[in-house]
């Protein structure tokens, strides 16, 4: 039975590879992997099924440093964008296949507009998609509150554009105060989405009720915001029972994530300007009802004083008019007094005058003067013939002395 090396076998596909493959071909692929070595990028290209992750097909490839100096001078700084994980791209290649080392496609071109077209499809079926299922506006649905204090963040701790946000957020120029809680996840690469939405969920099951859930990430091209062009994390926050603010670095495009949110500013440095801005307008229409309400206050305590001051006119005109009539009252009530005390007093006075006379009539002395005499024994006055026995010793008194008497004989 004839057999054959390795080499001989790899060698006649060395040669097949060359025959067929004489020229390099375009080549429509997604990177799985891709590192950088030296100024080369090694890279792992691979094909999944239609709507699926099951990987169809499987090539290692490599852009030379020559040729990644070539594409970048013709493409720029997107080169770099392009060279990512997860990234759809349209290379120009030529097949290559050695003896030792296998099959290898060395990459000589690159078309972004294959990937920015590929992105831009992929983000209008999932607008269609989010609108069809009427999710795009459940969000924006939702009322910020007046004062925004307790803020959710979405965003990697390690992110310039969170510390940016934090910064700005403590040091307002107002002193307003601030509770952020950090949900620290991917915002760049393959993990952006499952990392996104894994933290919506842990602040819907955890039933965090915050004034309002912020994204952000610091700027960056559009390839690196691809990864919130994604309808599991657009459908979360649409869902979601709170307020989004989105803030991710973009210029001009908009991810779908902005338009499904509740609102959407440039920067996390403009989310940050938005919150404070919100709250001193607020604060701004709280001096101003308060100042209304102290200038309705003060007219209203003018106005009323003005009225109290002429009750208090009247009143006192209605009192004063009162004590004149009791004054008058009492003035004729003293008159009356003195005239009845005057008539009683003189009526008393005759009355006690003709007391005086009554008594001065039984006056003893009177009585004597007018040729009287009593009789008195031992000490008691003798009224009656019934007090006397003969030879009692009596006392006659008359008008000018009193003289001893013996008494002979009672008359009956």
């Amino acid at each position: 039975m004839e057999s054959y090396s390795l080499y001989q076998v790899n060698e006649y596909i060395r040669r097949v590879v060359a025959l067929n493959f004489r020229e390099p071909i375009w080549i429509e692929a997604e990177i799985a992997q891709a590192k950088n070595s030296r100024g080369n990028y090694y890279i792992e290209l691979v094909e999944k099924e239609e709507n699926g992750e099951k990987v169809i097909a499987q090539s290692g490839a490599v852009v030379w440093y020559r040729n990644f100096n070539f594409i970048k001078k013709k493409i720029g700084d997107v080169i770099y964008d392009l060279l990512q994980d997860g990234t759809q791209v349209r290379l120009k290649c030529r097949v290559d296949f050695h003896e030792r080392y296998g099959l290898k496609l060395v990459i000589e071109d690159l078309d972004p507009n294959y990937t920015f077209g590929k992105l831009e499809l992929k983000r209008q079926q999932i607008i269609n998609q989010l609108e069809e299922e009427g999710l795009m506006e459940l969000n924006k649905s939702l009322l910020l509150p007046d004062v925004i204090q307790h803020i959710a963040v979405i965003s990697s701790a390690q992110a310039a554009g969170y510390q940016d946000f934090a910064n700005h957020l403590n040091n307002n120029p107002y002193g307003y105060t601030f509770k952020i809680d950090l949900y620290d996840c991917a915002v760049q690469g393959i993990n952006v989405e499952r990392d996104i939405v894994a933290a919506i969920n842990e602040i819907r099951d955890a039933g965090m009720h915050y004034h309002a859930v912020t994204i952000i990430r610091g700027g960056g091209s559009k390839l690196d915001l691809s990864g919130f062009d994604s309808y599991a994390i657009a459908k979360a926050i649409a869902i979601g029972e709170q307020p989004f603010i989105i803030g991710i670095g973009h210029d001009i495009d908009s991810t779908v994530v902005d338009l499904v949110a509740c609102l959407s500013v440039k920067t996390p440095t403009a989310v940050a300007d938005f919150i404070v801005d919100r709250n001193a307008r607020f604060e701004g229409q709280l001096t101003q009802v308060s100042q209304l309400i102290g200038r309705q206050s003060a007219r209203l305590i003018s106005r009323e004083e003005l009225e109290l001051s002429g009750w208090k006119d009247q009143l006192w005109r209605a009192l004063r008019s009162l004590l004149d009539q009791e004054r008058l009252l009492m003035d004729q009530l003293e008159r009356s007094i003195v005239d009845q005390s005057t008539y009683i007093i003189q009526e008393t006075s005759h009355s006690l005058e003709k007391i005086k006379l009554q008594v001065t009539a039984f006056d003893p002395e009177v009585i004597l003067n007018r040729g009287y005499a009593y009789i008195k024994k031992g000490k008691q006055i003798v009224s009656s013939t019934q007090q006397l026995n003969p030879l009692d010793k009596v006392t006659i008194t008359v008008k000018d002395g009193s003289a001893q008497a013996e008494i002979l004989h009672i008359k009956k």
